[in-house]
């Protein structure tokens, strides 16, 4: 089933909708985010860097979301469709989620060397720092299911779900690719790590066009998140 490329039904002024609520909410957090770990502490939560970690993202994920599925229209006349909740083929699965995620991967990973020789003390994400924290199994576990399917979930909604279809109906699927994946990779605000975030996002644009659904983006960003977290977290067990 081919995505819905006529006008979405809504504006880039919804899409700075979303955005300025994910920096009011990180605002918010910088104010009001200690009372309530405090609060949330005396309910029994343990105090550890984990669970403010995994408080705040949850956070997060429900605000863009939310707002995500409001400002498109959903409940008022968008379908999930046009939003890109369509159909999937298991062939589609496979080829653009699963084998699209490992060569998504795979090119993240060769334009990343270029940077570590650039500056070799590139520091890590807050994600891989959080990683290299992990005391159990189940830390890991917790972690590894806010990056292969939360994050996929709430990124792929915004960015190919509501995004992409912007700048394709202005711009047509290739600089409407290349667009969106540029937004994509500037919206994580690290200057050294754009480049290969805004390769890794033009390329989920263009499993999107070719598949119909954002179930295959979420599924390749998955599978990208996935084997990395997955690659990070052995890597402990060798360089302690």
């Amino acid at each position: 089933m081919a995505m819905n490329k006529g006008r979405p039904s809504w504006t880039w002024l919804d899409v700075i909708f979303v955005y300025v609520g994910i920096i009011v909410l990180s605002l918010l957090w910088g104010i009001y985010g200690g009372s309530v770990m405090n609060y949330l502490y005396g309910l029994g939560m343990p105090d550890t860097p984990l669970a403010q970690f995994t408080t705040s993202y949850m956070l997060q994920f429900i605000v863009t979301v939310g707002l995500v599925l409001l400002l498109s229209g959903v409940g008022r006349g968008t379908s999930w469709q046009e939003i890109g909740f369509a159909p999937l083929s298991g062939r589609n699965l496979i080829r653009y989620g699963v084998l699209g995620g490992l060569l998504l991967l795979s090119i993240i990973v060769i334009l990343s060397f270029p940077l570590l020789l650039l500056n070799p003390d590139l520091p890590p994400q807050s994600y891989e720092q959080m990683l290299r924290t992990v005391q159990d199994g189940s830390q890991f576990l917790l972690l590894l299911i806010m990056a292969a399917v939360l994050a996929p979930l709430s990124e792929e909604l915004f960015y190919r779900g509501m995004i992409y279809p912007l700048t394709r109906y202005s711009l047509g699927p290739v600089w409407g690719s290349i667009t969106a994946g540029l937004l994509f990779g500037l919206a994580h605000l690290d200057f050294w790590r754009a480049i290969p975030l805004a390769v890794g996002g033009a390329i989920l644009c263009y499993f999107y066009e070719k598949s119909g659904s954002i179930w295959s983006t979420v599924t390749a960003h998955g599978v990208w998140n996935a084997v990395m977290s997955l690659l990070v977290y052995f890597s402990l067990s060798y360089y302690p």
